[in-house]
């Protein structure tokens, strides 16, 4: 998935996580950070809301926390934010 939502989330979450100066960061492209599994970040439970509160006001969308909590990757995470923007 690389369309403009996901492409988005994927922009504030190299921004809240300060994934542009890690070397790993640098070398992921946005497909790479969609598939990868989300603790393989290494963030903490701050960054993580953050991102939250950072998507749901770009959106103007409310996550359920307990959906967020089932997301895998940030595909899932974006499928969930796309499916917010549809209701």
């Amino acid at each position: 998935m690389t369309d403009d939502t996901a492409l988005e989330c994927v922009r504030i979450f190299r921004e809240v996580t300060g994934l542009n100066d890690k070397p790993r960061g640098n070398a992921m492209t946005s497909e790479d950070i969609l598939a990868a599994p989300i603790g393989s970040f290494d963030i903490d439970s701050l960054d993580t809301m953050e991102f939250v509160m950072a998507v749901e006001d770009r959106f103007d969308v409310e996550l359920d926390e307990q959906a967020i909590n089932r997301c895998a990757t940030l595909t899932d995470f974006t499928a969930l934010v796309s499916h917010a923007l549809s209701v």
